[in-house]
């Protein structure tokens, strides 16, 4: 005999396992997110190894790029402050 799918996939689950499943993931989607705010602030490059340049190169500029942050004149992937001017090779135009 076969079975049907619902004989097959029945699965008994009460409200309290789904509950604890949730906070657990939860739990590790936070414990993630912390690491890994925490690994890109670790992780950012050296302005010499990104090539970066205080002048812009075929009209593109940190101000134009998506890692570009205006409040701080800072860059996402390259460490310290860096010019609204500037250029490196990680540039990536903003959409």
């Amino acid at each position: 005999m076969t079975k049907t799918t619902r004989e097959v996939c029945s699965l008994e689950v009460s409200r309290r396992d789904m509950f604890k499943v949730a906070a657990g993931a939860v739990g590790a989607a936070a414990i993630v997110g912390l690491t890994g705010s925490e690994v890109l602030a670790q992780s950012r490059m050296a302005k010499t190894a990104a090539q970066y340049q205080a002048s812009p190169r075929s009209g593109q500029t940190c101000g134009k790029c998506t890692n570009y942050i205006v409040a701080s004149s800072t860059c996402k992937v390259i460490d310290g402050t860096v010019s609204a001017n500037g250029w490196c090779s990680l540039f990536v135009a903003k959409a």
